[in-house]
């Protein structure tokens, strides 16, 4: 425990008695490389995800879709597009599988009939909650296995900072979608 909390002091900067953090400045000119790393490691990462899926199960792109929909509740079409990234039309063949594969539902948009509000069917959560479980045990077999407890630490901390990351990007960019799609044309 006393390497880690030297090794979190030494990156994050000195713990007080409130347990606030007093940071250390990071050099704005580092922040390019850390951003290269961090993209590394999240692509290698999710590309070893992606292979220790079962064949025949649902794509990454799938299970995103899905996510999203279960994380942000009942969405249109193109809000679940601008989530994931993607254009609308990209989106078309994705919502036909899941609704064939009965992981989707779809019902008329009660202030516009001529769209779509999309949701999750009880098949989807337990098919999501089933794949977590066995990514989880994946990853934590993984981490016991090649990781030291001080790096285990610095995982934890790194994961709830990519979290964080990842809800303002997400906030961001719907915000940017929102501001866009209220613009006269």
């Amino acid at each position: 425990m006393a390497d880690s909390t030297h090794l979190l002091i030494s990156l994050f900067g000195e713990i007080s008695e409130g347990d606030s953090v007093k940071q250390s400045p990071v050099s704005h000119s580092s922040r390019p490389r850390l951003a290269t790393e961090l993209r590394s490691s999240i692509t290698r990462i999710g590309r070893l995800l992606g292979a220790s899926m079962p064949k025949g199960d649902l794509s990454p792109t799938k299970l995103s879709a899905l996510g999203i929909l279960r994380r942000g509740g009942p969405m249109r079409a193109s809000k679940l597009a601008a989530r994931m990234g993607i254009r609308p039309q990209s989106l078309t063949r994705i919502l036909a599988d899941l609704e064939e594969a009965r992981l989707l539902a779809r019902a008329r948009d009660p202030h516009d009939g001529r769209e779509h509000i999309l949701s999750v069917t009880p098949k989807a959560v337990s098919l999501m909650r089933d794949e977590g479980l066995r990514r989880d045990r994946l990853i934590d077999r993984k981490i016991g296995r090649i990781l030291t407890p001080s790096e285990i630490e610095l995982l934890q901390l790194s994961a709830k900072a990519l979290n964080k990351l990842a809800d303002g990007w997400v906030s961001a960019d719907v915000a940017s979608t929102i501001s866009d799609e209220e613009k006269p044309v």
